[in-house]
């Protein structure tokens, strides 16, 4: 029976010919193709509100982990050149992303400054003074605030485990170094001995 389905396969070939037979499955594989979902990246117009926050924040959360990446292997990196530690490897966690600080337009006269009360109404204070709003620049047809200082974001906590560690003296050298790199209290630094 095998046979039989063999030569009838081989018989319709002949009949159709190979070249006719190439273009029936490359015409079937360009329908597949075509009718697959396009990759590409809608207009921005299509693009829901909700979809932009959250690609935003994901954007936000690889740059953090990223941050915390380059410190964690620049950590380990210096803290395994000291004198009997040996191989090193360290884990920060962030308490925040990082913070830009834009340039204010302090522009608002005194008399017109309004200051919110605690029962969510509004009264005029002369000696309240606000702020402003950002200064925004443009750039290639683009308007962004215009931003002065990048604060980098705030160590949380610190895990350090190096073959090294296990005497007093060694943790103390660490936990003083790990805080000569970053503004953190002893107590949110833990120095551990690796197998």
């Amino acid at each position: 029976m095998e046979i039989k389905g063999k030569d009838n396969i081989k018989e319709f070939i002949q009949k159709i010919g190979v070249f006719r037979l190439l273009l029936i499955v490359l015409a079937g594989v360009m329908l597949l193709v075509l009718s697959l979902p396009s990759g590409g990246v809608p207009d921005k117009e299509e693009v829901p509100e909700e979809m932009e926050v959250s690609s935003e924040s994901d954007a936000l959360f690889l740059a953090m982990e990223k941050y915390a990446k380059r410190q964690e292997r620049e950590t380990a990196e210096i803290l395994s050149k000291v004198e009997g530690l040996g191989e090193v490897e360290v884990m920060l966690t962030l308490a925040s992303s990082e913070e830009k600080v834009t340039l204010q337009d302090d522009s608002v006269a005194e008399d017109d400054s309004v200051q919110e009360d605690t029962a969510g109404g509004s009264k005029k204070d002369s000696s309240y003074q606000s702020k402003g709003e950002s200064v925004i620049v443009k750039k290639d047809g683009e308007e962004s605030p215009y931003v002065v200082q990048i604060h980098s974001p705030a160590v949380e906590g610190v895990v350090v485990v190096a073959q090294g560690a296990g005497s007093g003296k060694k943790e103390k050298e660490i936990i003083e170094a790990i805080q000569a790199l970053f503004p953190i209290e002893p107590h949110k630094i833990k120095v551990m001995k690796m197998e």
